[in-house]
């Protein structure tokens, strides 16, 4: 449900395009994709690779930022594919505005999927004391 109102905006800010009048609007909705993945990562993690609990913390919150950027990287291929194949000559509904923009986009990913990480992280610590 939370992943479908993710997207729901960002298509809406799309053709909208809030993207080109209010900026600011892609920031957290990267943090909000960037900390749905880790929560997704970690679901799959205790429901079915339990390998990964008998591994040291730092390791879970390095496997989590990598999951994030994974898909970071991934979902700007799309955006990227958007464009190309459907966007060209139309630059009001673009997905993409750039390299600059692009690397605040993985950047904005990984703070929000190292913030849930962390909090994850520090909850199984403080359980294990």
């Amino acid at each position: 449900m939370v992943v479908a109102g993710i997207l729901g905006l960002h298509i809406l800010s799309i053709y909208q395009g809030w993207y080109l009048t209010m900026e600011w609007i892609d920031i957290p909705l990267h943090m909000a994709g960037g900390a749905w993945v880790a929560l997704a990562f970690f679901y799959f993690q205790r429901r079915y690779v339990l390998l990964f609990s008998a591994l040291p913390i730092w390791f879970s919150l390095l496997m989590v930022v990598g999951f994030v950027m994974l898909v970071g990287v991934a979902w700007e291929w799309l955006e990227f594919g958007f464009d190309y194949f459907f966007a060209k000559d139309n630059f009001l509904i673009r997905a993409q505005l750039g390299l600059a923009d692009t690397m605040g986009d993985l950047g904005m990913d990984v703070i929000g999927g190292l913030a849930v990480g962390l909090y994850f992280l520090f909850k199984k610590s403080v359980l294990r004391s």
